[in-house]
């Protein structure tokens, strides 16, 4: 471990220790879910994949809570863009990247935060220090931080929330959800749907079904152009009937040398609805594969680490699998699960 990783766990370390003292709030109990108006939650992130991840949970609220109204608070990010569509999210509050960089504006944003009175404020991921912190500054009547652990003993970082809120709520006179928690879903309007259509359509010129690369990775622990584009051959080999693009990133690079047809949007809206008019998407654990899964599309997540059962996309027909232990036929398989998901094969 070099040093400068070495200063950041001691950094994370202190941090953990510090904030451990922040504890949930249980307030005044209500008589019914109605009385709660104003909820907070707490995710001081930027990365796109973190921000989708806080979908479900917004789900969870809007079911729990139907008369209420969500303030999300993040750190400057396209957070205002992923929700437009959410009619109970009201306000994103957004803290800059950098304190360092802009200090008045970050003062700025904790007054704001202390400014607005909530029934209920949500640290939307235990681990974070940042998120304890700023939950515990909220105005708010009953503090959810984390502590509460559910007998459902769950990794997935989107559910995990929802299942330790769920068995904290009945402490603040809250009746749960006991449903199982919804999927990453951006929500998608109709207009921006046959949008992303005639892009895809304009592309590919057929009717046929459409699979969807994003081959950016930042893993360096395979050979990427070369198992991309043994993928990419073998894909074509298998569906000759199925067209194939792929999305590029905002560098313009594609480990299968451009073979495929390509589009590229820097509109994250305009993006997801292009993957939600494919029939499966493969792409690297990331936030485009973050925004596949919540356009709804079988999402196939390739991991090469430990995080796969924290992070992996879990919308129907999706499955995460792990690059250095899979074949690519068996990759095959999945595509063609994904693509044919009634497709009878008993023998």
């Amino acid at each position: 471990m070099n040093l400068k990783k070495s200063i950041n766990v001691i950094k994370k370390n202190a941090a953990k220790y510090l904030t451990g003292c922040f504890k949930n709030k249980i307030g005044k109990t209500v008589n019914s879910n109605d009385e709660v108006k104003r909820i907070l939650i707490c995710r001081p992130n930027h990365r796109l994949g973190n921000l989708l991840l806080l979908s479900p949970l917004v789900q969870e609220l809007e079911s729990t809570f139907p008369n209420s109204e969500i303030d999300m608070l993040v750190n400057q990010s396209c957070a205002i863009k992923l929700y437009q569509n959410y009619d109970n999210v009201n306000q994103i509050i957004e803290f800059p990247q950098s304190l360092f960089k802009n200090p008045i504006k970050y003062i700025r944003t904790c007054k704001q935060l202390r400014s607005k009175k909530y029934d209920l404020a949500i640290n939307a991921v235990k681990e974070s220090c940042s998120g304890r912190i700023c939950t515990s500054m909220a105005n708010a009547k009953c503090k959810f931080i984390g502590d509460k652990d559910s007998d459902k003993k769950e990794i997935h970082i989107a559910k995990q929330v929802i299942y330790s809120l769920r068995a904290f709520l009945p402490n603040i006179g809250v009746k749960p959800n006991d449903g199982i928690p919804a999927s990453l879903d951006l929500r998608l309007a109709n207009d921006e749907l046959i949008h992303g259509g005639s892009l895809v359509y304009d592309l590919v010129q057929n009717a046929q079904p459409t699979i969807c690369l994003f081959t950016q990775t930042t893993d360096v622990k395979y050979d990427t152009e070369r198992w991309w584009l043994n993928l990419y051959e073998q894909l074509q080999q298998a569906f000759p009937n199925v067209n194939i693009i792929e999305i590029l990133p905002q560098e313009n690079t594609s480990q299968i040398g451009f073979r495929a047809p390509t589009l590229y949007s820097i509109d994250i809206r305009e993006l997801t609805a292009i993957i939600a008019n494919t029939d499966v998407f493969i792409g690297d654990d990331n936030g485009v594969m973050h925004l596949a899964s919540a356009s709804l599309t079988p999402t196939i997540g390739l991991f090469s680490n430990a995080e796969l059962e924290k992070y992996k996309p879990y919308n129907e027909g999706s499955a995460a699998v792990k690059i250095n232990e899979l074949k690519i036929n068996e990759l095959i398989v999945l595509v063609e699960n994904a693509l044919y998901p009634n497709l009878n094969t008993s023998t």
